[in-house]
């Protein structure tokens, strides 16, 4: 017992930067695992949703959306809307984006934020993510905002290395416009 004392008293260093290396390498791990890529990705989505007033400028709008764009899968994405039975596929990312920008503009402030995220990988460099997305919509500056919780789920696809997002099953609440 003594031998092991005087030993890790000589090599503290080296046990202490052992130890810090160690987990080091398993934050690393986890700050770059599929997962937490996706999480990230998702956040960084919701942002470029939000929309802080009428006055955001061409030019903001054109840098978030580009954002987004990026995300989007080249090939296709599909919106799919339940309860009205309906199935919109974007043959091009374009298309994708523009119905977004039309979305956004029918809103003084639109803030989206994904809560509550539980994610699956049903094959190798597939995604499947679950979450409760929650909107908060302003029509009028003069009126209150109105926040809505629904579920969304969406299936990403790894392609060249990055997550893209394939398709999104929407609720109709997060859609529907509001009613004052």
């Amino acid at each position: 017992m003594i031998a092991v004392n005087e030993l890790l008293a000589k090599r503290k260093p080296a046990v202490i930067g052992g130890a810090l290396a160690l987990v080091l390498i398993s934050w690393l791990f986890w700050y770059f695992s599929d997962q937490q890529v996706i999480k990230r990705q998702l956040t960084a989505l919701a942002w470029d949703l939000d929309k802080e007033s009428r006055q955001e400028s061409t030019m903001e709008t054109a840098l978030k959306m580009r954002d987004v764009k990026a995300v989007l899968a080249e090939s296709c994405c599909t919106l799919i809307v339940p309860e009205r039975g309906r199935r919109t596929d974007f043959a091009e990312r374009d298309m994708a984006v523009m119905y977004l920008m039309h979305y956004r503009d029918r809103y003084e402030n639109l803030a989206v934020s994904f809560e509550d995220m539980e994610i699956d990988f049903p094959a190798k460099g597939e995604a499947a993510v679950r979450s409760q997305a929650r909107l908060l919509r302003q029509v009028k500056p003069d009126q209150p905002a109105a926040e809505t919780t629904a579920p969304v789920l969406i299936s990403l696809k790894k392609q060249d290395g990055d997550w893209m997002l394939t398709q999104a099953e929407v609720a109709e609440a997060l859609l529907d416009d509001l009613k004052y």
